[in-house]
């Protein structure tokens, strides 16, 4: 068994021996001892029956047992929240951030320093001559 499932299991249970994580699952302590600290990695569906007899998380215990990756997690909930996306909400998005990547790549145009000023200079200049 891993340390981190070791700890967490800790922490879930407060320290409970493998008897009274048993009682609370209603099975017996051999299942436990085998399913949890003497399978490497330990069993998945024990991982969830005892994360949820204990009010934990499941997937936390999963990733702690080694047997899910954050990476994995992080995947499966993007996939499942793009999915509920509705189609024109996506590709609006999509429209609009290669429209800001665009305008970041655009070289802005070059101005003389002095083009305002230059301006006001010539208007000056346009009305001195008239009457």
């Amino acid at each position: 068994m891993s340390q981190a499932f070791d700890a967490w299991k800790r922490t879930i249970t407060r320290g409970a021996s493998t008897r009274a994580i048993a009682e609370r699952l209603d099975s017996n302590g051999p299942r436990i001892k085998r399913h949890l600290e003497e399978s490497d990695p330990p069993v998945a569906d024990t991982v969830i029956e005892l994360a949820r007899a204990y009010d934990a998380n499941p997937v936390e215990g999963l990733i702690a047992a080694g047997l899910l990756t954050r990476s994995d997690v992080d995947h499966a909930a993007t996939r499942d929240a793009l999915s509920a996306v509705p189609m024109l909400q996506l590709l609006e998005e999509a429209v609009a951030r290669e429209r800001r990547a665009v305008d970041r790549r655009a070289p802005e145009p070059e101005r003389h320093p002095d083009e305002a000023h230059g301006r006001r200079i010539k208007r000056r200049r346009i009305g001195e001559g008239m009457p």
